[in-house]
């Protein structure tokens, strides 16, 4: 059988290529697969695949359909916040420890994210209270207390520290409380993006009260908008969303919007879901 012959640093430029898009491509797939089908490779060439495939195995490298980068260039970057900076006061406990299966709730919805975008954040004032539950490529931000203001700070607050540290296009928000969504719907949503109207600041599902602002997706340049409300006194996601162009994502099933604020929502979650 004819060897297959590597270019020499093909794996490395693979590698660079790789985790600077955060994507493997089919053709990035296909080099991995001659290089697992040389018979000799040296040992900086078996570490960069050892590389590859953990950085895959812990969601920082997602799978692509189309062969080249080039093609999801043109995709807009995602990154995604997960609020977890509530008292839980109507709860009783923290609800983002809450478990189901021994899995606590903000573990699950940090893995639902993940399934969108390798790039996933929560952001807590609480960062000790949470990081062993995080899965390994999740990141974390602290939420600083702003002097003049309650603490914990309210979600709108929250969530403008956190787009001012992420660098992505688009930002998916998430409250640490959802305990039914899901990675399929999330991604349909997310496949809405490109063709988006520029005008629009965010696409988030909406409720019989109004936008549901904590399962959406909000442009990063939105972060000007929302200071200058935030700097005005104005602490509503609803206050402030009015004010701005907002597109409508289809929900099919608005189970996926359940949040477990309450001992009853708990108990309901527990024994139905």
């Amino acid at each position: 059988m004819r060897s297959i012959l590597l270019l020499p640093g093909a794996l490395s430029e693979l590698f660079a290529q790789a985790t600077s898009s955060g994507y493997m491509t089919k053709a990035d797939r296909y080099g991995l697969l001659a290089a697992l089908l040389e018979e000799e490779l040296s040992t900086e060439e078996l570490s960069v695949i050892d590389r590859l495939l953990r950085s895959v195995r812990r969601g920082r490298l997602k799978m692509a359909d189309e062969l080249s980068a080039v093609a999801i260039e043109s995709t807009p970057s995602l990154s995604a916040i997960i609020l977890a900076g509530g008292q839980s006061s109507r709860m009783g406990q923290d609800k983002a420890l809450i478990t189901l299966e021994g899995e606590p709730l903000l573990q699950k919805v940090c893995k639902v994210a993940l399934h969108c975008t390798p790039q996933v954040y929560v952001v807590t004032p609480w960062p000790e209270r949470y990081q062993d539950i995080l899965p390994n490529s999740c990141g974390v931000i602290q939420e600083i207390h702003t002097p003049g203001e309650p603490q914990p700070h309210g979600p709108l607050l929250g969530f403008a520290q956190g787009l001012a540290r992420v660098k992505t296009d688009w930002v998916l928000l998430l409250a640490c409380d959802l305990p039914l969504l899901q990675g399929r719907v999330l991604q349909e949503w997310a496949n809405q993006l490109p063709r988006t109207p520029p005008e629009a600041i965010a696409l988030l599902p909406r409720q019989q009260k109004g936008w549901e602002p904590l399962c959406g997706f909000y442009r990063r340049q939105c972060l000007s908008p929302l200071i200058q409300f935030i700097d005005r006194g104005g602490r509503s996601f609803q206050q402030w969303l009015v004010q701005h162009n907002v597109r409508e994502l289809p929900l099919i099933d608005r189970q996926v919007l359940f949040n477990c604020n309450t001992p009853a929502d708990l108990r309901r979650w527990r024994g139905n879901w």
